[in-house]
């Protein structure tokens, strides 16, 4: 049986629980700020070495024969997975650019960032987060959260979309129908190339969107922040995940964006918004893959931007280790993003970086206007290495 629901309408509860989350207080509401996390040490963290080994094991799992793992392609907008923490529970993907939603209608949702590798829909607060009422679903939905788990989706046989939840049985996935709003935006493509430039009374907020990214500027007297990360709309919900960001912000950002591009925040929070359009120019983010190096300062620096996202970036003075950090990092446009998790320099380390890159040839380098003020002076030209 098909299953359709209206555009959401959240009650007052709802929007109670997501003003106090935005604030950071005690009511234990998974929607907590992310903070910058930066640690002196300069070890792996082991967060990637766990997640390895539970895609390993997952894979060895057998599937039952005839099978294939599901793939985007395979996935509808809206789909019913069935009956979950007491409920019914549906899963939207959007545009199919990276963000996931795990949605209890009008009461309880989850976004979460994946890349949907081997049909495999992780869920948890390494990658995601969570809003939603004080209600009994919504709790156990909270709760499954909190422990994380995982969706695995696969083609049966009968080319039957399938879903089972942290190993349990295969049980049939259903196309699901929403209905659209014409008071809301619900599709993505609608933000792409936009810009918005909001005010809250003394507060301005510019979100530019691009190819399911976003980054968001404020300002606010002198005081300025920035983050960036993931966007979708799904269910006439515009979700925004924060990946790399500046100062401490709140883990997920819901909104409504009507047609006139106005933004009515989950919390009840109304801003107007003045609408532009912008052109970027386009990296190839796999030209920046690999290792690169700068004389500068007195010191040799040497740039890795590996393949799986992760960077680091040594400086040494002869064979002494002046400045180490480590982290993440992705390419917006024409924009480089680094978001660091590990510095030597504790003191002097920003949180994250961000910048223009000019001039990259794969063959010999590049330019990056960054805004890193340390003192250690990131470099701005990065070259190939030479070898004797």
């Amino acid at each position: 049986m098909k299953k359709a629901f209206g555009s959401m309408v959240f009650p007052a509860t709802l929007a109670t629980s997501m003003m106090f989350a935005a604030c950071g207080s005690d009511d234990n509401s998974s929607n907590v700020e992310r903070d910058d996390g930066v640690s002196s040490s300069i070890e792996e963290s082991s967060s990637s070495e766990s997640s390895d080994e539970k895609s390993s094991s997952s894979k060895e799992e057998d599937a039952p024969k005839g099978t294939r793992a599901a793939t985007l392609d395979d996935l509808e907008k809206n789909m019913y997975l069935g009956e979950m923490f007491g409920t019914d529970v549906y899963l939207a993907t959007g545009a199919k650019l990276g963000v996931f939603s795990i949605w209890i209608p009008d009461s309880a949702w989850i976004a979460v960032r994946s890349d949907f590798k081997d049909g495999e829909l992780e869920y948890g607060k390494t990658n995601g987060s969570f809003m939603g009422t004080d209600a009994k679903s919504a709790n156990a939905m909270k709760n499954a959260f909190e422990k994380s788990g995982m969706l695995k989706f696969i083609m049966n046989e009968k080319d039957q979309l399938q879903v089972s939840v942290n190993g349990g049985d295969y049980v049939d996935v259903e196309k699901a129908n929403v209905t659209k709003s014409d008071n809301w935006l619900s599709d993505a493509s609608d933000l792409q190339g936009v810009k918005l430039s909001c005010k809250d009374g003394d507060k301005k907020q510019d979100y530019t969107f691009y190819k399911g990214r976003y980054l968001a500027e404020e300002s606010k007297g002198d005081s300025s922040n920035w983050y960036a990360g993931y966007y979708d709309i799904q269910r006439s919900q515009l979700l925004m995940l924060p990946v790399f960001f500046e100062n401490p912000v709140s883990s997920m950002a819901t909104a409504q964006v009507s047609p006139d591009f106005n933004l009515t925040m989950v919390t009840g929070q109304s801003l107007d918004c003045k609408k532009s359009t912008f052109k970027l120019k386009e990296l190839d983010s796999k030209k920046l893959e690999g290792e690169w190096v700068a004389p500068d300062g007195g010191l040799d620096w040497t740039l890795k931007l590996n393949k799986d996202g992760s960077y680091s970036v040594v400086a040494k003075s002869g064979r002494q280790t002046s400045v180490e950090r480590s982290g993440t990092w992705t390419v917006y446009g024409d924009q480089l993003f680094l978001q660091n998790t590990r510095c030597s320099d504790i003191d002097e380390c920003t949180t994250a970086v961000k910048g223009t890159v000019e001039g990259l040839d794969p063959k010999s380098g590049f330019t990056y206007k960054h805004n890193d003020a340390s003192s250690t002076g990131f470099p701005e030209d990065w070259t190939l290495p030479q070898y004797e």
